[in-house]
C-alpha cells in the first residue's frame, strides 16, 4: 500500500507540473528544417534566452534543463513547430470577451488587481494584439512588466517594444494602447483568470492524473525491457510531409482580419503565391508547406498545386524549396484577399505512355512515351545504329 501511495502521489505531483503550463512541447515534423532538409530557419532559436533550442536540418532538440517555458520561441516558429501547454491564442482572444480595455498579468506579477494571467508577455505577438483589437480591445494594462529586467524566463521589454511598433504599422491610430502597469498602481476590482495554465474539469483531472498512476504502477511491477539492439538515432527519421496544421496565431488574426482597423495603403501580414510557366510540377512547395497554405494533388489525371492565402505564414520554404524558382510573391492590401478561397495555381494533365500504358506528365507537346519508356527506346535506338554500323 504504501509503494502505490508513492506511485500515485508521485504522478499526481507530474500531473499538476504538466497543468502548470511550462511545458514546451515540439512537433518535430513541422519543423522547416526537417520538412526542406536543410537549415533554412533558427528564429525559435534567436528568441530563445536560454539557449535551450538545438536546430540541425535533422533534428529539433529542446534542452529541458536549460528551458525555462517562457514561450518566446512559439510565436517566432512561422511552422508552429512548438507549442506550451499552458497558453492557447484562441483560448486567449476568448478570454478577453469583447472587453474594451483588459488586463494583462504575467505569472511574475505581484499586482494583486484581477485580469487575465499568461505564461510571459513573449507569447504575446503583434498578431494576437491585432486580432484582439479586431475583437474590440482598445487598451491592454501589462501587469508585470516592471519585473522584466533580472527575470529567470527572460527579458520580455524587447518583444513588447517590437510588436507594440508592428501593430502601430500595420493599424496606424487605431492600435491599441499598451501600457505597463506597476505592482503598487491601483487594483481594478476584476477577477482575474488564468490563462497560463491547461484548462480542465475536476473530473478530467482526476481522470488524467489516475492514468498518469497506473502508468507508473505498471511499469513499477513490470519494468519494461530494454531492447540493446534498437538504435536511438539523433534524428527525426518519419515522413514530415504527412502531417501540416494552421498555425495558430497566423489562424486566429486571419478569423478576424475583417474586423481588424488596418491601416489604409499599408501590406497586411500575409504574402500571396502564385507559380511562373516555368513550373516543373515537381510538387516540393505543396508537399513541404507546414500550414497547408500550398496543397499538392497528385493522381492519374493531374498534377496540382493550390493556395489558401489565410494558412500562409511567408516563411519562405516554397521559394527556396523550388528549383526552377518559379514561385512568386506579392503583399496582400485588402482582406478579401486573405478571406478567398483556395485557388489552383497550377495544373498539369497526365497523359498515358504509349509504350507501357502508365500515366506520366510530359514534358514536352510532342512526348508520348513516359521516361522510362522513352528512356529505354532511346538506348535500343543506339544499339541498333551501333549493330547496323
Amino acid at each position: 500500500m504504501e509503494a502505490q501511495s508513492h506511485v500515485s502521489s508521485r504522478s499526481l505531483a507530474g500531473a499538476v507540473g504538466l497543468l502548470a503550463g511550462r511545458e514546451l512541447l515540439e512537433d518535430e515534423p513541422l519543423c522547416l528544417n526537417l520538412r526542406g532538409r536543410m537549415e533554412h530557419c533558427d528564429r525559435c532559436a534567436e528568441a530563445c534566452h536560454s539557449g535551450a533550442l538545438r536546430l540541425s536540418a535533422d533534428a529539433l532538440e529542446v534542452d529541458r534543463e536549460k528551458c525555462t517555458g517562457c514561450g518566446g520561441c512559439v510565436p517566432a516558429c512561422p511552422a508552429g513547430a512548438l507549442r506550451l501547454t499552458g497558453f492557447s491564442p484562441g483560448r486567449f482572444l476568448d478570454a478577453l470577451s469583447g472587453s474594451v480595455e483588459i488586463h494583462l498579468h504575467c505569472t511574475e506579477s505581484k499586482n494583486g488587481s484581477g485580469g487575465v494571467v499568461i505564461p510571459c508577455f513573449k507569447v504575446l505577438d503583434e498578431r494576437l494584439i491585432a486580432a484582439a483589437r479586431g475583437a474590440g480591445v482598445e487598451v491592454m494594462y501589462l501587469h508585470g512588466l516592471d519585473r522584466c529586467r533580472g527575470c529567470h524566463h527572460g527579458n520580455a521589454l524587447r518583444q513588447v517594444a517590437r510588436a507594440r511598433l508592428r501593430v502601430k504599422r500595420w493599424l496606424g491610430a487605431s492600435a491599441p494602447e499598451l501600457c505597463p502597469v506597476g505592482r503598487d498602481d491601483q487594483a481594478t476590482g476584476v477577477p482575474r483568470q488564468r490563462e497560463d495554465q491547461q484548462h480542465l474539469s475536476r473530473r478530467s483531472f482526476l481522470r488524467f492524473a489516475g492514468a498518469q498512476a497506473v502508468t507508473s504502477a505498471a511499469q513499477w511491477l513490470v519494468p519494461a525491457e530494454e531492447d540493446e539492439g534498437a538504435l536511438d538515432l539523433p534524428f527525426f527519421q518519419g515522413d514530415p510531409e504527412e502531417i501540416r496544421r494552421p498555425h495558430p496565431y497566423q489562424a486566429m488574426l486571419a478569423r478576424h482580419v475583417e474586423r481588424v482597423p488596418w491601416e489604409e495603403g499599408r501590406s497586411l501580414p500575409w504574402r500571396l503565391r502564385t507559380l511562373a510557366d516555368r513550373c516543373t510540377a515537381c510538387l516540393s512547395c505543396g508537399q513541404r508547406c507546414p500550414t497547408g497554405a500550398l496543397q499538392a494533388g497528385d493522381d492519374s489525371s493531374s498534377r496540382t498545386v493550390s493556395f489558401e492565402p489565410a494558412l500562409c505564414t511567408g516563411c519562405g520554404l516554397c521559394e527556396t524549396l523550388c528549383p526552377v524558382d518559379a514561385v512568386q510573391t506579392r503583399p496582400v492590401r485588402e482582406p478579401e484577399e486573405v478571406t478567398g478561397i483556395r485557388a489552383v495555381l497550377m495544373m498539369r494533365r497526365m497523359q498515358s505512355c504509349s509504350q507501357c500504358g502508365h500515366p506520366f506528365l510530359p514534358e514536352t507537346a510532342e512526348a508520348t512515351a513516359c521516361p522510362v519508356c522513352a528512356n529505354e527506346q532511346e538506348l535500343d535506338e543506339e544499339w541498333m545504329a551501333m549493330l547496323g554500323g
